[in-house]
């Protein structure tokens, strides 16, 4: 174990790197990207979470090309805003900043339940969880921390993200948005593309059929590929716009858009997630979906997102309490103008639990989303524990959702710390390594021997016999003749 120590140590001081080993969590090498068959962020190249703490550029393995296409245009990340309080000319009156124009700091990126697929020299690739946390300063007397926890299973078409924003200022922190999405769109190998808003019914996109019409999702669409974005969150919206500024779209009034874009468009969309007021020192919660597939399997998708979002509304009933503060409504619409949300699964009502009904979209039953920093740790370990297997479907697109319990295996115990031989430099490399320990080695030798010759040998300069300084005494009374006999320097 010391000298596979020594050997990593040696291996990182000459520029080698060990690979992290298939199986085990955790990511050790400077580029770690977040992947699996069907979805990647990042190119490949570079690590998938940014200093942001935010994805990089999203990618789509196409089935149907059989390569992998971005989907949003040049190398642009997922883009991500925040409105806070009132006053401005938006039309949800909060002051808006894009995070990518703030400096983040307290930087923290944990990959301790990322699993490890692949990899080489240069980078691991994986799956599994990450969690990034950010502190953003938004204004003088405002600052949040960022928290998004990052799922992606090892077979899914979709990745659930849980955002998190905890006020660490001094004041409550009123009406906060989070907007998220692109500032243009790129789906395949085309720029336009066709936004549709809608809802999950039944685990089956339902286009709105009004302007004044809330959504829960929109669906980016061409003739092959397409894109879902989507939460169940009480409140969320989702808006299009013009390319190519992330500005257009969360200055657009989600309720003043026409139900989809009249055709094909060069454009912009997110999804707007209303967080509401958020105390000092309290954390809000919004969890939403990112999904990309060929268009004749987003319905199997769709119904995948469907159901880990079922398992995430039962955890939010369950974790209502009236010791949590009520959320302020973001908007002055009525609730008629609010669509009732369908269950979204055809399962029977005795394979839910009696306690943990879904919510319906009506102001009086929405949850709070204002609470202390550790009140939702509960609820969420209850939801994850109830997500299995069964709730797959069984389709092309393989969907499976991970809970954060479930897809972590055992850690791969290997004495070289994940060193894995694979090609005839790097064995070199390490008979190399191996001969100069060896050279030290007897260096050191030598050395020693000489130090213990010098300090604990003597010579009797009669007889010339060389004895232990231990025996000199005893000897010189055996050697003792006529001749008066000198005492041996033993210095």
């Amino acid at each position: 174990m010391f000298i596979s120590r020594i050997i990593s140590g040696l291996l990182l001081l000459t520029g080698i790197h060990s690979q992290d080993v298939v199986g085990s969590t955790g990511c050790t090498m400077p580029v770690c990207v977040f992947s699996n068959a069907h979805l990647r962020f990042g190119s490949g190249a570079q690590t998938s979470v940014n200093s942001q703490g935010l994805f990089t550029q999203p990618w789509y393995f196409s089935t149907i090309s059989n390569v992998w296409y971005p989907l949003t245009y040049s190398n642009y990340p997922l883009d991500t805003a925040i409105g806070t309080g009132y006053g401005s000319p938006n039309w949800s009156g909060a002051n808006i900043v894009d995070l990518y124009s703030l400096t983040a700091t307290n930087p923290v990126t944990n990959y301790s339940e990322y699993v490890v697929s692949g990899g080489d020299a240069t980078k691991t690739i994986g799956y599994g969880k990450i969690v990034s946390t950010r502190t953003f300063s938004i204004s003088a007397t405002q600052t949040l921390m960022v928290k998004n926890t990052f799922i992606l299973g090892q077979t899914a078409s979709f990745v659930k993200i849980i955002t998190s924003i905890t006020n660490m200022g001094s004041s409550t922190i009123e009406n906060v948005i989070i907007w998220t999405g692109t500032r243009d769109d790129f789906v395949g190998t085309t720029d336009s593309n066709t936004k549709t808003r809608g809802n999950l019914d039944t685990g089956s996109f339902v286009a709105v059929t009004q302007n004044n019409q809330a959504s829960h999702a929109i669906m980016i669409t061409n003739t092959n590929e397409g894109v879902l974005f989507y939460s169940e969150t009480p409140g969320v919206m989702t808006a299009y716009a013009l390319c190519c500024s992330f500005s257009n779209v969360y200055n657009t009034n989600p309720l003043t858009l026409a139900p989809a874009t009249p055709s094909p468009t060069d454009g912009s969309y997110a999804a707007v997630l209303p967080i509401g007021n958020v105390p000092i020192d309290g954390t809000a919660s919004i969890t939403w979906y990112y999904a990309a597939g060929a268009v004749s399997s987003l319905s199997s998708v769709a119904v995948a997102v469907a159901v880990n979002q079922a398992v995430d509304a039962a955890a939010v009933a369950v974790a209502t309490t009236s010791s949590l503060p009520t959320r302020t409504p973001l908007l002055s619409a009525s609730a008629a103008s609010w669509p009732s949300d369908s269950p979204l699964l055809s399962a029977s009502a005795a394979s839910w639990p009696s306690d943990s009904p879904l919510l319906s979209a009506s102001a009086a039953s929405w949850p709070s989303f204002t609470s202390l920093r550790s009140a939702n740790s509960t609820a969420t370990a209850t939801a994850t524990a109830t997500a299995t297997a069964t709730s797959t479907p069984s389709s092309t697109t393989s969907i499976l959702s991970l809970s954060a319990g479930s897809y972590t295996p055992s850690p791969i115990n290997n004495d070289l710390y994940g060193l894995q031989i694979n090609s005839v430099a790097f064995i070199g490399n390490v008979i190399l390594i191996h001969i100069l320990i060896s050279i030290i080695l007897a260096c050191c030798c030598s050395i020693c021997a000489g130090f213990l010759k010098r300090r604990f040998i003597t010579k009797c300069e009669n007889c010339k016999v060389h004895l232990y300084k231990s025996d000199i005494d005893e000897h010189l009374i055996k050697c003792r003749n006529t001749i008066d006999i000198r005492m041996p320097d033993t210095a």
